[in-house]
């Protein structure tokens, strides 16, 4: 079975050489990478070319598939464009390229898995069930292709799309690097961001482990039973348990926490959930990222209006932590992360 060039750093590729009975240099893999993987090519033809005889075992030992494109949805309002991917083992992949406020800048929203094991009640991809891991390859060939089409640049990359990244913790973790490495994507590492729902000891290892991305942490609600009832398997960490690596991420980075809130109509807006915050969080620098619900159901979870959202930030104004409302990319075509797949899904 042929390897795909898309998971190698140079140094691995090196070693895969010498194991099918050739060589290649470190200065020669880091060119023929960052041709193919920065330059977005799918070829040999370098400035400084290698072997005729190596590029023949290149082709016969490796391979540069790339996923299958089947949708592509633009939203008129926003400018995003939702893709869907079709995998070899016909597997149904979301990405989204998202417009960012610099004209013709944009960042891409990656997916780590087929579906989601986590079952979040208010989330359209917890709802298609888990169905596997996505391996490096085809995580960056959603980033490869979005950019390959694009005019402009993809300055940033962001691990939100479907799927639990840390359920896919090795996988993502290398794609990121990969994604920023400069025989890579050359994306800044500061500008990848990778999102989760809040599994504890991989939220510790990632702190252990000093990553240079950016970490969100999507808590939702402070309080307890609704935790258990929206993220019923992230519950099986405690909020107490969660809060203390959150601490230890903070204090290892020196800088405020990002948590992610998935606003719901009068379900966690109020008081309590201020409340249960201040308890939860106490002196922990955080700042908060507001997010509107997307669920496609008819009797599910509604966006709050602009009197609850603006009723909430009052009550967070008491923890004197930044508040930032974040945009759901979409809406108008009714594409939210989940529902392109789920339709093809659906029987």
């Amino acid at each position: 079975m042929k390897m795909h060039l898309f998971n190698f750093f140079p140094e691995d590729l090196m070693s895969h050489i010498k194991d099918i009975g050739d060589t290649l240099t470190l200065p020669e893999a880091r060119r023929l990478l960052a041709h193919i993987l920065g330059d977005g090519k799918r070829d040999f033809i370098l400035k400084n070319p290698i072997r005729k005889t190596l590029q023949k075992k290149i082709s016969e030992n490796f391979e540069m598939e790339l996923l299958k494109i089947v949708e592509k949805i633009e939203d008129p309002l926003d400018g995003s464009i939702r893709y869907l991917f079709e995998a070899p083992d016909k597997s149904l992949i979301e990405a989204v390229r998202i417009p960012l406020l610099k004209p013709n800048h944009f960042s891409v929203c990656l997916s780590s898995q087929v579906g989601c094991a986590l079952a979040c009640d208010f989330c359209a991809t917890g709802r298609l069930g888990f169905k596997r891991n996505l391996e490096p390859w085809e995580i960056i060939s959603q980033f490869w292709q979005i950019r390959s089409e694009t005019v402009g640049r993809i300055s940033g990359a962001v691990f939100m799309g479907q799927g639990e990244p840390f359920h896919n913790y090795d996988n993502v973790i290398r794609s990121a690097r990969i994604l920023s490495s400069p025989s890579g994507c050359r994306v800044d590492s500061k500008n990848i961001t990778i999102s989760t729902v809040g599994l504890v000891p991989q939220i510790k290892k990632y702190t252990d482990e000093g990553h240079p991305f950016r970490l969100i942490i999507s808590l939702t609600t402070a309080v307890s039973e609704k935790r258990e009832k929206l993220l019923p398997k992230a519950h099986r960490w405690s909020l107490t348990e969660l809060a203390e690596v959150i601490k230890e991420y903070a204090i290892q980075r020196k800088e405020r926490v990002t948590l992610a809130w998935v606003l719901m109509k009068g379900i966690n807006s109020g008081a309590d959930e201020v409340a249960a915050l201040k308890k939860l969080l106490g002196d922990i620098p955080f700042k908060l990222n507001l997010i509107d619900v997307n669920d496609s159901r008819v009797d599910g979870y509604q966006r709050a209006d602009d009197v609850e959202r603006k009723m909430f930030v009052n009550l967070l104004q008491e923890l004197k932590v930044p508040v930032v409302r974040r945009y759901s990319v979409g809406n108008s075509r009714h594409s939210a992360c989940g529902m392109l797949a789920g339709k093809r899904y659906a029987p």
